[in-house]
């Protein structure tokens, strides 16, 4: 065989070179820089949109609590001059006025509440109405439940049975007192929402239904005998009037005031870390690299 006749044998067909195949994180990282217009630079935003815009309840609530005050002010000083005389024109505006702040605040404060924190599976998104009817309901229970019992006695007394209305009396005030309860549970379920304490708004409702039984144990004790002994002057008239009514109205005019406080307090700090973290992100995407040229867009001209 001639060198040339082995030159051509060498020439033959060869087998072709096999490519070995890429490891998956060679696979991943062609995957990433071809979608990556920043060359690697991930980019990933705390917050996708500027803080909501809300509205201002602290006012609300410094007016809420000079209305409960002055009401309570208002309806000791009518004590002391006119006894009974509780329906005058300016010892129901207050609590008139306490009334709509009170409304006013918590349908504010549950938009607040739904513009910042969205609803999940298990909490559901706080609606203004929700609290504005479960409040007007509260506030229509005790005059629905004094003239339910009225009636009932009115209906039965001359039967002689007392147990019907002893009967339709406590099923009104049951009624009654889950109707006022209402309120405050939804409140206290939102406030769990939102991440505010919520012993604290727990006591709203229970602390002043503490001092409202104390206030009946210490009068059945011995407080109102002690202050009829020899007949009520216009002092201890207005002193049994300032136990019955004022500790207990005080008592909820202070746990009023540190609930509101406390749910505002923590909407607002919400809404500030939104605001930071919006501004993070702001100042993260300006300072990422421009996109290479492969990730900028073809133009195709005629």
């Amino acid at each position: 065989m001639t060198a040339d006749e082995s030159d051509v044998e060498d020439a033959g067909p060869h087998s072709p070179a096999v490519t070995p195949a890429a490891t998956p994180a060679e696979q991943l990282a062609a995957a990433v820089a071809a979608v990556d217009p920043f060359g690697g630079h991930s980019f990933t935003p705390l917050r996708s949109e500027p803080p909501p815009r809300l509205y201002a309840t602290w006012w609300l609530r410094y007016v809420l609590a000079l209305s409960q005050l002055v009401g309570i002010a208002v309806v000791l000083l009518r004590e002391y001059d006119t006894p009974g005389g509780m329906d005058a024109l300016f010892v129901v505006i207050p609590h008139v006025m306490a009334a709509v702040m009170l409304v006013g605040w918590s349908a504010l404060a549950m938009i607040d509440a739904a513009r910042l924190v969205p609803a999940t599976r298990y909490h559901r998104r706080s609606r203004a109405w929700v609290a504005v009817t479960l409040w007007l309901g509260a506030f229509v229970a005790p005059v629905a439940a004094i003239a339910v019992i009225q009636w009932a006695r009115d209906r039965f007394a001359d039967s002689g049975d007392d147990a019907v209305p002893i009967a339709v009396g406590t099923l009104a005030v049951l009624v009654s007192f889950v109707l006022v309860w209402l309120p405050f549970r939804y409140h206290v379920r939102q406030a769990h929402r939102i991440g505010a304490p919520v012993g604290v708004v727990a006591a709203w409702f229970w602390v002043p239904l503490l001092a409202v039984v104390g206030v009946l144990a210490v009068m059945a004790l011995g407080l109102h005998d002690l202050l009829a002994d020899g007949g009520f002057t216009d002092l201890e008239r207005t002193v049994q009037v300032a136990v019955l009514y004022g500790v207990p109205a005080l008592v909820f005019a202070m746990s009023t005031w540190r609930a509101t406080t406390v749910f505002d307090e923590v909407i607002e700090l919400r809404w500030m870390r939104w605001r930071t973290e919006w501004e993070q992100t702001l100042t993260a995407f300006a300072a990422q690299p421009p996109p290479g040229p492969e990730a900028s867009p073809v133009i195709i001209r005629p």
